[in-house]
């Protein structure tokens, strides 16, 4: 019986002993020909990425060779290049909604065509579905320096803009996307008071920046005033509360809470204080003049 429980016992060992050896293998990380990357930028509230593997030249001619001009490119390698938007965007003028689609490219010598596509089979070229496109739109290639390894960058032009730029060898492509900034913080904006706008300092965050943008005074005025009862020290809600009383045209009041602010500031408000001290100077300046 030991003989047999013996010849029973040694196959499990030896499958447990081999198992671990796969496993630590398997741990084992080597470079590969096209490594993964990725790139993302925050324009105004709106979050963009771009997933995507990097091919490298390694001395072979590019453009109209290993990628034909004329033919359906996924502008990457290994697997489909992914482009994700937070928020609803204009892609060259055109509407994208907010979510995540595949990255495709008609490169030709003199115009290329770039492809948002939803990618429903998931394997981008290799399954593509025309029925899938969200947009097509044309670009310019230009000349660029060299570059080894191809690359995705997310360029911000102002708080509404970026271009995003694929470069890969000696040529570059660039697509501009726009937001709408403010509708997008509006939104945000709204969104938090209702759900978990309780802070004090949200509250006054939201007030300056309806007052900054010119939208709702009410609004900005209500929140300024729940910011100044929910912390009652702090010279920040002062603060805005004197621009909302200003907005309002009532410049007396305006100039109560700037003093106010002022003299919080000074007992104990620090570098937050220290970078706005001029601007409540600036402003008690203008409003004594109203």
């Amino acid at each position: 019986m030991k003989h047999l429980h013996t010849l029973l016992i040694v196959p499990i060992i030896i499958a447990l002993f081999l198992l671990a050896i796969q496993q630590s293998c398997a741990q084992v990380e080597m470079p590969v020909p096209s490594p993964a990357a990725s790139v993302s930028q925050v324009i105004g509230v709106t979050k963009i990425s771009v997933d995507y593997s990097s091919p490298a030249v390694r001395d072979r001619e590019i453009w109209g060779k290993l990628i034909p001009y004329g033919e359906m490119w996924r502008t990457g390698a290994n697997s489909p290049t992914k482009i994700t938007f937070s928020t609803d965007v204009m892609v060259e003028g055109q509407k994208v909604e907010a979510g995540s689609y595949t990255i495709i490219t008609i490169p030709n010598e003199k115009k290329w065509t770039v492809i948002l596509n939803k990618d429903s089979k998931g394997n981008g070229v290799f399954s593509y579905l025309e029925e899938d496109d969200v947009i097509r739109v044309e670009v310019t290639p230009k000349e660029t320096d060299m570059r080894e390894y191809l690359s995705y960058m997310i360029l911000p032009q102002s708080d509404m803009e970026a271009h995003l730029v694929m470069s890969w060898e000696k040529l570059s492509i660039a697509v501009k996307i726009t937001t709408d900034t403010k509708a997008n913080a509006v939104a945000s904006i709204d969104k938090g008071m209702g759900i978990y706008g309780r802070a004090w300092y949200d509250y006054a965050s939201a007030a300056e920046y309806y007052v900054q943008n010119d939208l709702d005074i009410a609004k900005a005025a209500t929140w300024a005033t729940l910011s100044t009862k929910l912390n009652e020290q702090h010279f920040f809600p002062q603060w805005i509360m004197a621009q909302v009383k200003a907005k309002q045209g009532k410049y007396k009041e305006a100039i109560a809470h700037a003093k106010k602010a002022q003299e919080m500031g000074a007992k104990n408000g620090g570098g937050f204080y220290d970078a706005r001290k001029a601007s409540i100077e600036t402003s008690l300046l203008q409003w004594k003049k109203k």
